[in-house]
């Protein structure tokens, strides 16, 4: 079998144009909550008041940003997960399985007294589905003190699991003073994408669509909303997005369909395994595979950006003769000004590209220059494919071996 390295390299330069970006880059931030899954496998869901034998038992790390992480670091990204963490027997698993996986969680709050939240998830083997019962006990949220603390120069991209509504809006808005600063103070600093998941049902969660670049929408939370399919999903959370943001919709064996910042619409098939043996942290999985190659493609652009700017300077300075080196110092007093003014410049030209979205309140916009037609269909088809294979197999602990296999194919 191949290398996985050289695989993963090989497929790049196939959807994408080039190689993955080293590993000493900017991590992925993700927010929300961890969790102990008891997953019990049964070959058909249990007869209510009925003594049923399982065929499988396992424990395994949860939640939604937290299983983000997982699949992150399994696809080579550096990654951070953020959010509360208990001080009980549960939370030394999760902290554990978590160094395993290699996910930095050195930033999250550890609360004295009490545990993590527990998930029994039945998965039956008859039908694919998987049955969630949930248990918190009262864990407290994450604070936006508790984000203010972390240095965002750090992170390229902060995806945020939609819960804990009023206090994530906290920290986008954080975020957003972090870039409106650095746009015009730092202007080589690459700014911070949010993204954010609206999974569950609650209408509040569309409170933080104003403030995504990326805006995940599940299809729970499309059908509480009314809508019947992907195209109508896009149509209709298109008014409640800031301009030119991407929409991401999956529609389960119906693949996925997402929306680019200028308005066009691609779409994937989905690919089922031969056997559905496993498809808990499939849409998780999805998610994350979007996060890796959106992430890839802004570094990279931006790493292409630094590269042709130090060769310009170099060709320039070379230019430059010794009678006129005193006069390019007199020009540099007001170089920075020129940098500011350029800055501002840049954020009006853009303004006038992308059309505004007058449903929101919101005068931002997205910052997803890097997310064009080619590479946000190979994003949402290599999100299929990667979720589908996820689903024909236990955990995500067989997730490298799968990717190889079709990687193999390409």
């Amino acid at each position: 079998m191949k290398n996985y390295s050289a695989m993963i390299s090989s497929f790049y330069e196939k959807i994408i144009g080039s190689s993955p970006v080293k590993n000493n880059q900017q991590k992925i931030l993700c927010v929300g909550l961890t969790c102990l899954d008891i997953i019990q496998t049964c070959n058909s869901f249990p007869i209510e008041d009925s003594d049923t034998r399982c065929v499988d038992y396992r424990w395994q790390r949860g939640g939604n940003a937290s299983n983000n992480c997982t699949v992150l670091s399994k696809l080579g990204t550096q990654v951070e997960f953020l959010g509360t963490l208990g001080a009980g027997n549960h939370s030394k698993f999760i902290r554990d399985d978590m160094i395993k996986h290699g996910i930095d969680y050195s930033h999250c709050p550890v609360i004295e007294g009490v545990d993590i939240p527990t998930s029994t998830v039945i998965l039956n083997l008859q039908t694919g589905s998987r049955t969630i019962l949930h248990y918190n006990p009262n864990l407290p949220e994450l604070t936006v003190e508790d984000f203010e603390k972390l240095n965002l120069s750090d992170y390229s991209w902060v995806h945020f699991e939609g819960r804990n509504i009023p206090r994530v809006l906290g920290m986008m808005q954080v975020i957003e003073n972090y870039n409106d600063k650095i746009k015009l103070t730092k202007p080589d600093h690459l700014p911070i994408t949010i993204s954010v998941e609206l999974e569950k049902t609650h209408v509040e969660l569309l409170d933080l669509l104003p403030y995504a670049d990326v805006a995940f929408i599940s299809k729970d939370f499309a059908c509480s909303r009314g809508f019947n399919n992907m195209s109508e999903t896009i149509r209709n959370i298109a008014r409640d997005v800031k301009s030119g943001a991407t929409i991401i919709c999956a529609w389960g064996d119906r693949g996925a369909m997402a929306r680019t910042p200028n308005g066009t619409i691609v779409q994937s098939p989905a690919f089922p395994p031969p056997q559905i043996v496993d498809s808990l942290g499939a849409g998780d999985t999805f998610t994350a595979a979007i996060l890796h190659c959106l992430n890839f493609v802004k570094l990279r652009d931006h790493s292409k950006k630094i590269d042709q700017k130090k060769q310009d300077n170099e060709n320039n300075k070379n230019m430059v003769t010794d009678e006129n080196r005193e006069m390019n110092k007199n020009e540099n007093i007001v170089g920075d000004n020129e940098i500011v003014e350029a800055s501002q410049k840049s954020l009006i030209e853009k303004q006038t590209r992308i059309e505004h979205n007058y449903n929101i309140e919101s005068l931002e916009y997205s910052e997803t220059d890097f997310i064009n037609n080619s590479v946000l269909h190979a994003a949402v088809t290599f999100a299929c494919r990667t979720a589908g294979a996820k689903i024909g197999f236990k955990g995500y602990e067989g997730f490298q071996r799968i990717c190889l296999d079709f990687l193999d194919d390409l």
